[in-house]
């Protein structure tokens, strides 16, 4: 596959692939008290993601984590893109939506899973499902996923719902957008792989390509 207190901002990432137009990413502070609720191995959205420095030296650190010590660094110029070969978008803090009429969300029950691997995600293997879901229910809401779907959670079982509740649906209201951090593997200046956060103030997802 090609390739830190988190602020409670509107921090939804804009999955179109617009060409020339910087993706939306959260805010992010340090922070050692924030719990991973939810990882994937993969990308947000559609298309290889273009990433740019937005800082002449990026630290990289030993796993996915703003607490985990710096093992290298990427040096260069503010613009430069930034090459990757893994990545990790986890959930830090679950949004939340709520059912307005009844509906039923479909899609791949993946288990009571916190990591779902890349190729878990590709295996196919995972049955499909149709989940009931009350009026005056809430739904808990892990990321948006690629194409009009997310990961949403319901009886401890993450749902790969086909298509989001969340997207232009009357019958649902979304009380709070998921608070999300992403990260890729690069490789430093001293020849180390190490995880960089990609955010608006370190290095950017400026495109897709396709």
């Amino acid at each position: 596959m090609r390739p830190l207190r988190i602020v409670p901002v509107a921090s939804a990432f804009l999955l179109a692939a617009c060409g020339g137009q910087a993706e939306t990413l959260m805010s992010a502070t340090p922070d050692s008290t924030a719990a991973v609720q939810f990882t994937i191995d993969l990308w947000p959205g559609e298309g290889i993601p273009v990433i740019e420095a937005r800082r002449a030296v990026l630290l990289l650190r030993a796993a996915p984590d703003p607490d985990s010590p710096v093992v290298d660094s990427v040096k260069g110029r503010i613009g430069q893109r930034i090459a990757f070969d893994s990545t990790s978008f986890q959930t830090i803090r679950s949004g939340s939506i709520r059912v307005v009429t009844p509906l039923v969300i479909a899609g791949r029950d993946m288990g009571e899973s916190s990591h779902l691997t890349r190729d878990r995600y590709y295996q196919g293997s995972d049955k499909e499902t149709s989940i009931p879901v009350a009026a005056s229910g809430t739904i808990e809401f892990l990321q948006y996923r690629a194409e009009g779907t997310c990961f949403v959670r319901i009886d401890r079982h993450v749902i790969d719902a086909q298509p989001c509740p969340g997207f232009g649906k009357e019958s649902v209201e979304v009380i709070a957008q998921p608070i999300t951090r992403w990260w890729i593997l690069a490789r430093g200046q001293g020849g180390s792989p190490g995880w960089l956060l990609v955010s608006d103030s370190t290095a950017q997802s400026v495109r897709r390509e396709f």
